[in-house]
């Protein structure tokens, strides 16, 4: 088991709920747990989940009104993302490439069901909201130690194809290309977050440990979302590197880079 880290708790949880928030799996407008669903959920006292709450608050992520709960605001501004734009060609390599070398493990498929898209998913796959998508969830090994945690989602037209044997032994990206959609292009979020519950009985850690969080949207040369991923990556048995070119305004958060992931 990965030690514990000396991080307050009403900070784990400030760090979770932000992280769900920038990434829009909680959207604007949408209730934030209560003090007392944060106190039961977390194992923490009253005081510990209203500190976290505060702490979102003073960050501009949610507003708190006294018998309406926490809401997110509507205008919670993501941090800067770097525009790893380039040629497509380009691009469609460094996806495909950084796919494969994630692919270079073991995988355990958890679950492949048809079901509404979440709206955020629904959102970053341009579908209606309540569409239905395909979402895969998987845990990719190496040497017998998990180190992330997968979650994906595909349009219906495209996860038909696929089966859970396939899944468990094929790249998604791959998968995916199979179809006819050939990769173009990415729109990538990567942040520091800690383990929930969940992640912690997938990646053989304890609740409140780092993780690296990546958060994909891929699409096909005729720019059509054809992939939305989540990535939950153990930080001692993963890490990302990037290249970065003379001209890039690094200063300001954006510029053009050249990204790949690196598992054990």
């Amino acid at each position: 088991m990965a030690s514990r880290q000396s991080v307050p708790r009403y900070q784990q949880i400030f760090l979770l709920l932000r992280e769900k928030i920038l990434s829009r799996q909680v959207p604007p407008g949408a209730r934030i747990a209560s003090e007392a669903e944060l106190s039961r959920d977390f194992g923490v006292s009253r005081i510990t989940a209203q500190r976290a709450l505060n702490e979102l608050a003073h960050a501009g992520l949610v507003t708190r009104a006294k018998g309406r709960g926490t809401t997110v605001r509507d205008h919670a501004v993501e941090p800067p993302v770097i525009d790893a734009s380039a040629p497509s060609s380009a691009m469609s390599n460094r996806i495909i490439g950084q796919s494969r070398i994630i692919g270079q493990s073991d995988v355990r498929l958890l679950g492949f069901t048809r079901q509404p898209a979440p709206p955020h998913v629904a959102e970053k796959l341009a579908l209606e909201p309540d569409s239905d998508v395909y979402f895969i969830e998987r845990v990719r090994a190496s040497e017998g130690t998990p180190f992330c945690y997968v979650l994906a989602y595909v349009p219906v037209e495209i996860g038909r194809t696929f089966s859970p044997a396939a899944l468990e032994t094929e790249l998604l990206i791959d998968l995916i290309q199979a179809t006819g959609h050939q990769i173009a292009s990415a729109e990538q979020f990567v942040t520091a977050t800690i383990a929930d519950t969940v992640h912690a009985s997938h990646l053989d850690i304890q609740t409140g440990a780092p993780l690296l969080y990546v958060a994909r949207t891929v699409f096909d040369t005729e720019g059509k979302p054809v992939e939305y991923f989540e990535g939950s990556f153990r930080p001692d048995k993963f890490h990302l590197s990037m290249s970065l070119e003379k001209d890039m305004h690094i200063d300001n958060g954006n510029g053009n880079g050249n990204g790949n992931g690196h598992g054990p």
